[in-house]
């Protein structure tokens, strides 16, 4: 890849959520009329637009630094802004778009990482955290705020139980765990897995070269379980350059096998 494809890629990904970003903050300002009669949902618009605005400076200011041209209004990153009829579908719309920038920052940091761009390997990983929150933020409001637009229609808790006899609903709180259980357990399955899952190797590297093909597992350096990234980096550094690193490696249902590869070096070639 030459350098001209390099930062084109690079500036082509930032500028559309550069334009996300925009039309983000000016739908967070658009809705905080719908969301004004339901005090937790304009603290939460009024707790993200700032940092929002803070983020999309900040990867302007990248941009500018590499040569890049500001985005414009209608690009491919942005999200069409349709405004809500109602307080619980304004929060739908947001925590969508809130998940939206999570999503792309995650992509933006695959970039980074793949091209080895430090700035972006520094931003990115931020970003998504600060959307991750913000969207889990929405999940957990979401419930109350449809409990609430329903009471405002007289349609209060028809629920039979206990706690509904006494007086103090527990829908809300049910709804919620719920939502937040479901996400967990989704984002637990992967964890589940035994070793680390390989990407296909590139050509004639020593994996290739060794048979190991994408979707093979990882599941021990020299012995010892590996689950992450650090834990391989690790295990292999214990090796000087040319030493064998003797690695176990699963491919679907099949046995896992062990094969011997050369520890080459610890980063890429110029």
């Amino acid at each position: 890849m030459t350098v001209d494809v390099r930062l084109q890629a690079l500036r082509t990904a930032v500028t559309e959520l550069i334009a996300f970003e925009s039309d983000l903050e000016a739908r967070l300002e658009g809705e905080r009329e719908v969301v004004r009669a339901y005090p937790e949902g304009l603290a939460t618009l009024e707790r993200f637009r700032p940092t929002v605005h803070a983020q999309r400076e900040r990867l302007a200011s990248y941009l500018e630094g590499i040569g890049g041209a500001e985005a414009g209004a209608a690009t491919q990153g942005g999200l069409p802004f349709i405004p809500a009829a109602g307080v619980s579908a304004a929060l739908r719309g947001v925590c969508v778009a809130f998940n939206h920038g999570a999503i792309s920052y995650a992509m933006l940091y695959e970039m980074a990482l793949r091209l080895y761009e430090p700035a972006l390997r520094e931003i990115a990983p931020e970003h998504v955290e600060v959307y991750v929150d913000a969207a889990s933020t929405l999940y957990r409001l979401l419930p109350a705020a449809v409990a609430w637009e329903l009471a405002q229609d007289g349609l209060q808790c028809s629920c039979i139980c206990p706690m509904c006899g006494l007086g103090v609903c527990g829908c809300v709180s049910f709804g919620t765990q719920t939502l937040v259980e479901t996400w967990r357990e989704a984002l637990a399955a992967e964890s589940e897995l035994p070793g680390f899952a390989l990407q296909p190797p590139k050509p004639e590297s020593e994996l290739a070269r060794a048979g190991v093909r994408g979707g093979d597992r990882l599941l021990a350096v020299d012995g010892q379980e590996v689950r992450s990234v650090r834990d391989i980096q690790v295990a292999i550094r214990k090796h000087a350059l040319g030493e064998e690193v003797r690695l176990l490696v699963q491919r679907g249902s099949q046995p896992a096998g062990e094969i011997g590869v050369r520890h080459v070096s610890d980063y890429p070639e110029a």
